[in-house]
């Protein structure tokens, strides 16, 4: 068997794609979390982590001016709530506790010294504070109402 060069097509299947998408997002309730509705759509490059894989797995499939709606569970989205991302620390080792409100998102420095992102669950004056570093909507089934605006090559020499 001979292989002419000629016909030989390959196949990149490292080329990335910018999306452009309009997405209304809600929890289970139907409380509406976010939307792009009325507002600039979500741009992002498809492979680079810029989404929640569920999200982007969703998107993969359609074409341009299509519409669809998903459900994502908590692994395809921002995951299970984690018990060990539940933190104490004695109230009265922080600054200003007095100021802080439960449902609060504040900034705390880690051992590392980087600022991470944790919820405010309980402050006790004469006791601990209840810190949750799980994202705020980690355990959380998600629903997506898409529309896929644009699918371009993506080079990535774009800045």
């Amino acid at each position: 068997m001979t292989i002419d060069p000629e016909r030989i097509t390959v196949t990149d299947f490292s080329l990335k794609h910018r999306v452009t998408v309009h997405y209304t997002g809600s929890f289970e309730d139907g409380e509406v979390f976010d939307t792009t509705i009325g507002r600039t759509p979500l741009t992002y490059v498809e492979g680079n982590h810029e989404v929640v894989p569920g999200f982007e797995v969703a998107v993969l499939g359609m074409e341009p001016g299509e519409k669809k709606t998903v459900r994502l569970e908590p692994k395809d989205a921002y995951g299970e709530h984690d018990p060990r991302l539940l933190y104490t620390m004695p109230t009265i080792e922080i600054p200003n506790y007095e100021d802080l409100i439960p449902g609060q998102l504040i900034y705390l420095m880690n051992g590392e010294g980087y600022q991470q992102l944790a919820r405010v669950i309980r402050v006790a004056d004469d006791a601990d504070t209840l810190f949750d570093f799980n994202h705020p909507m980690a355990g959380h089934t998600l629903t997506f109402e898409l529309e896929l605006l644009s699918r371009e090559p993506y080079t990535g020499e774009e800045a």
